[in-house]
């Protein structure tokens, strides 16, 4: 075949690619608190390279979850863990072959009174104030935060009250605002503050892998499945450690 008739084939593909998929002008992605920060960097740069524009809504993975159950027209999720996406899958609610793991999380307990050297370090301290924590049931650092805590010895009493954000970002304002001197939160929060804390060890608890997934139904499945595409390119991949994150394929 002549080769300008291949070249303008090609020419012809692309243009049918862009001509398809004109009206998908952004994409509707449902991420959870932890991955706030660094899924707005990430947004502004996909924007700028596709023309796209990501409309972002954060809150916990489980809120986040019983508003896709509920029909809230997102196009991604990106979870704080892998258990609700598969769920979603499992549900008839995500497609599956879209399910992916685009990140790992660590925990860390920020402190106002300098990073303890351990767990049990921390918990010999004294305390006048409650210990902030996200809601278990809710947030996957949360849970993260309690099985950390179930690592101490079977004998040892909590000196401390605990008091629980709803998600990782209101667990981590109740320490901003000063309500809590301590408080277990993403790493992700405080890796680039000036606050002291102490990195979590990554075998006190689950190991916290979070999954992204396309809605079914999706209004915009090209937009969604480029961005996916973008947070798991090598150069995103890269930078997770930067935000206080492992990659996908790292633990």
């Amino acid at each position: 075949m002549n080769r300008w008739i291949v070249k303008a084939l090609c020419v012809l593909v692309v243009m049918f690619n862009v001509f398809a998929h004109a009206d998908e002008q952004q994409v509707n992605i449902a991420v959870a608190a932890n991955f706030a920060q660094p899924v707005k960097h990430f947004a502004e740069a996909f924007e700028k390279k596709t023309g796209i524009k990501p409309i972002i809504t954060v809150s916990s993975s489980g809120t986040l979850y019983a508003q896709i159950q509920h029909g809230a027209p997102f196009d991604v999720f990106l979870s704080a863990d892998a258990l609700r996406p598969e769920k979603l899958v499992a549900e008839g609610l995500a497609e599956k072959q879209t399910l992916r793991s685009y990140a790992t999380g660590r925990l860390a307990l920020v402190s106002r009174s300098g990073a303890p050297d351990s767990l049990n370090a921390f918990v010999s301290r004294k305390f006048d104030k409650p210990v902030a924590i996200a809601n278990p049931k809710l947030a996957p650092y949360g849970l993260a935060a309690s099985q950390a805590l179930g690592t101490l010895p079977a004998d040892t009493a909590l000196p401390f009250r605990q008091v629980q954000g709803k998600n990782i970002l209101q667990t981590y304002q109740y320490f901003t605002s000063g309500n809590v001197d301590d408080a277990f939160v993403a790493w992700s929060l405080v890796k680039r503050s000036n606050y002291s804390y102490l990195l979590i060890p990554d075998d006190y608890h689950a190991p916290i892998v979070q999954k992204m997934v396309i809605i079914k139904d999706s209004a915009h499945p090209y937009a969604a499945r480029r961005f996916m595409q973008y947070l798991l390119s090598a150069k995103v991949q890269k930078s997770l450690m930067d935000w206080g994150y492992q990659s996908a394929g790292k633990r």
